[in-house]
């Protein structure tokens, strides 16, 4: 007869080798002869975890409670299994009766304030910080994220003390390297700050581009050397990043820039023609170096004093034209409140359309809609939908007497052209946007409006609307 414990093993054996599909199989038998043991439900649950089977990995855990109730370690991996899915009141629910079956327990502390930091909940993400602490006092990753936190409440000295509390735990931390460099930026000290921005990529766990070309940091290179950049992040970093493939022409005979496609014409008419863009890439043949777009500030030396903040894109002028004769007369102010819904903290910089009714309210202004495919308020003109690409909103936004925008690939795409612009800032602004400061090295036409508190969007809106006044 087969032994449940000796098949356990085995499931355990080929979950270490990654076979998750004999794991599953193995331990499914097990239970089988065991429906009553709680650990084996507990395992085969974290098994399909791994194959993606998540609301039978939720069934395996409650059956764990089931036979052992008020057993930690089961309400815990319910708590990370809501992680995965996004279910962030259920995964805080399943932390706290964690604690309740065990109050030591250290890694429902740190993801119980990790993911209170990330809801905005402050005070309380503040004593759980504080109790994983005092269980593990060098524990890496709650040194680093008590840093994050601070870093959201815009105390930056204690945000700089824990960061480098969590390299002394782990000099190799490459999320304190980073948020280090990020902070660095945001107060003004550049060249380090870009040094520490060069971790983005283990410390984000994104992959670093392929390819087998020499990877260029500024050094001297020889005169038909051949530079490819590639893209990297969202819209909003290529267009500001874009201000310095001029500046590389400096350096190498040709440049390359691997871009998305829906940048490909507002460059093309925006660069010099010595710079090729290209949307795809086969093979790396023919280029003797490769950057990653965000490390060409790295490369470049930048700092403030660099940096000119004119306008360095041009929109075509016969679509400005056609937009020029298509726009009725009078104020227009174009207006973008929403940000990618994919990134992580895209809820504390979007705005929420109730909170625009303010500046809808005022007179003699000519509304326009800049969100690409998202529902306007009625008070908007609408013309995204005739737009194609970023070549056609640049040349409508060229149209514009102001923009208003959240922090977002707009207010990028309304300061590269040069065009007045006012971005409505959240508390714990960007990196980009330092801090206090209402004027950016970035851009000499942008205007900086900051909430005072968290998701106080009435301070900033209610700024804007006095400044539209002033301008009509």
């Amino acid at each position: 007869m087969k032994d449940p414990v000796q098949l356990a093993q085995m499931a355990r054996a080929a979950a270490q080798r990654m076979d998750w599909a004999s794991a599953q199989h193995l331990m499914l038998e097990a239970l089988q002869l065991a429906p009553d043991a709680p650990a084996l439900h507990l395992n085969y649950g974290n098994i399909l975890k791994q194959l993606g089977r998540y609301d039978e990995a939720r069934v395996a855990y409650e059956q764990a409670l089931y036979w052992q109730p008020n057993w930690a370690d089961a309400q815990y991996n319910l708590g990370n299994l809501a992680l995965v899915q996004h279910d962030f009141i259920a995964a805080t629910e399943h932390y706290r009766a964690t604690l309740d079956a065990n109050p030591k327990h250290i890694e429902a502390h740190y993801n119980l304030a990790t993911l209170l930091t990330n809801l905005g909940q402050f005070a309380p993400a503040h004593q759980h910080f504080a109790a994983a602490l005092a269980l593990n006092p060098q524990h890496t990753d709650a040194l680093h994220n008590l840093g994050r936190l601070y870093r959201r409440e815009n105390r930056h000295d204690l945000a700089r003390r824990y960061y480098q509390l969590a390299l002394a735990s782990n000099p190799e931390h490459a999320l304190s390297q980073y948020s280090l460099g990020t902070l660095d930026l945001y107060e003004g000290n550049w060249l380090s700050g870009w040094a520490g921005y060069e971790k983005r990529w283990a410390a984000l766990h994104k992959p670093y581009p392929q390819t087998a070309l020499p990877r260029w940091s500024g050094e001297a290179v020889s005169g038909n050397a051949k530079l490819l950049v590639i893209a990297e992040q969202g819209f909003g970093d290529i267009l500001q990043f874009s201000r310095f493939f001029p500046s590389l022409l400096q350096h190498f005979s040709e440049v390359s820039v691997l871009i998305p496609a829906a940048l490909l014409r507002l460059f093309t008419d925006s660069f010099d023609k010595k710079i090729q863009f290209i949307t795809e890439l086969d093979h790396h043949a023919g280029f003797s170096h490769h950057i990653p777009m965000m490390s060409v500030a790295f490369a470049l030396n930048i700092t403030e004093q660099t940096l000119s903040g004119q306008a360095y894109l041009r929109a075509n002028s016969a679509a400005v034209q056609a937009w020029c004769d298509q726009l009725p007369k009078g104020f227009k102010v174009g207006l973008a409140w929403q940000g990618n819904p994919q990134q992580v903290d895209n809820r504390w910089r979007s705005i929420p359309s109730h909170c625009l009714t303010p500046l809808l309210a005022i007179d003699q202004v000519i509304w326009c809609n800049l969100q690409y495919r998202i529902a306007a308020p009625a008070q908007l003109r609408d013309d995204s939908t005739q737009w194609q690409d970023f070549a056609d909103a640049a040349a409508y936004i060229q149209n514009l007497d102001l923009v208003i925008s959240a922090c977002t690939a707009t207010v990028h795409l309304a300061g590269a052209l040069g065009v007045p612009t006012i971005l409505l800032c959240r508390h714990d602004a960007d990196w980009r946007w330092q801090g206090e400061r209402s004027d950016s090295p970035w851009y000499a036409s942008i205007r900086i409006l900051r909430q005072h508190a968290l998701l106080d969007w009435a301070t900033p809106i209610s700024a804007a609307v006095q400044a539209v006044k002033a301008r009509i």
